[in-house]
């Protein structure tokens, strides 16, 4: 069984700022969200104990798995890191917000709308090339029988559409918002809210 969890809420969420590879730190709403999903998996798996916490190498995840865990009361030591997870590199959008995006490269944010799935973000990625990285990790071994994956939007998306045999277009019309957990079982793909 897997757990996605995306990232909690950071200042450049906040501001509509394009992120991948770069970092900003959690908010105070972004650290809430963190103990929040930490609140539901604690309710949602009965043996804690059978559980690996695995994270994408950024701060933003990095952060809230730390913050999973001490609700968890797991070791922290053992959070692991996994490349894999690293959310789509957004190459020269980096670090700018649509309207940024818009004024340096006219045209690009529709182009990318109406194709998606394969369009290459200049000295970044595509939805596809995203898709074979979600594809590796879900191949590859799990160290427990319950994962919890922390993540991030995009890569999350392709995770659950490589999970649930979804189109190109099912797959990217998907969301991860930051109050949510997807729960991959028996070939299933399952929203869990964290409010309440």
């Amino acid at each position: 069984m897997i757990y996605l969890v995306r990232h909690g809420e950071t200042t450049w969420n906040r501001v509509g700022r394009q992120q991948g590879h770069n970092d900003s730190p959690l908010t105070e709403l972004g650290i809430e969200q963190a103990r929040a999903a930490g609140r539901v998996l604690q309710r949602a798996i009965p043996d804690i104990y059978n559980v690996c916490i695995e994270t994408s190498p950024l701060g933003r995840a990095r952060q809230t798995a730390l913050i999973i865990s001490e609700v968890l009361g797991l070791d922290p030591n053992e959070i692991l890191v996994a490349p894999l997870l690293i959310e789509h590199h957004l190459g020269n959008w980096q670090g700018l917000t649509h309207a940024e995006i818009d004024a340096r490269y006219p045209g690009a944010l529709q182009a990318r709308e109406e194709h998606k799935w394969d369009y290459l973000v200049p000295g970044g990625e595509s939805y596809a090339l995203v898709a074979e990285r979600a594809k590796q990790w879900l191949a590859s071994k799990r160290h427990a029988p319950v994962t919890i994956a922390v993540t991030h939007a995009i890569i999350s998306r392709t995770i659950q559409g490589a999970y649930g045999g979804f189109t190109p277009s099912e797959t990217v019309a998907r969301s991860h918002r930051q109050d949510r957990i997807y729960r991959l079982h028996t070939g299933r793909v399952e929203e869990m809210s964290c409010n309440g």
